[in-house]
């Protein structure tokens, strides 16, 4: 799946931001591990407005699947339509997932429930299972090549 973003932030003091405690990294990006903290994602709704919103749903929300995550294939068969889903961009620039970062060019794809915002996965293609050993993978906007980041498997020696 991708269990950590980076992504850049145009406004430092952002209450959710603030109160997320991301880490800054040395290129002004913001990395985000949804299972530190409290986690948030920036959200590009259908009107082009920019927000950060809560990632996922960490037993917070009653009714709400406990998850950060929410697989394609059952929001398009309409597991989640009770939640009314909204579909969303998730501008992030990189990817987090068993030890390998790798870029991403355009965002991901999600969706937003309440207060809430889910990456929507797919079924992982043969290389990046072969680089995360993970059978799911985020579904990113218009890439279909994914790279991973140089050195990436030392990078978080506490994961």
């Amino acid at each position: 799946m991708c269990g950590a973003t980076r992504f850049s932030w145009h406004d430092t003091h952002d209450p959710l931001l603030v109160s997320a405690t991301p880490i800054a990294t040395a290129s002004g990006e913001y990395e985000v591990r949804y299972w530190a903290g409290t986690p948030v994602l920036p959200v590009r709704d259908a009107l082009g407005t920019l927000a950060l919103w809560h990632w996922g749903n960490r037993n917070d929300v009653a009714g709400l699947p406990a998850t950060g995550w929410a697989q394609r294939e059952s929001v398009v068969v309409g597991k989640w339509q009770r939640h009314n889903p909204q579909f969303v961009q998730i501008p992030a620039t990189a990817g987090y997932e068993q030890g390998v970062w790798f870029g991403i060019t355009h965002g991901i794809h999600g969706i937003v429930v309440a207060d809430r915002v889910f990456m929507l996965t797919i079924a992982a293609d043969a290389a990046y299972q072969a680089m995360t050993h993970h059978p799911r993978m985020p579904w990113l906007i218009d890439q279909t090549t994914i790279v991973p980041m140089a050195g990436s498997r030392q990078q978080l020696g506490l994961w």
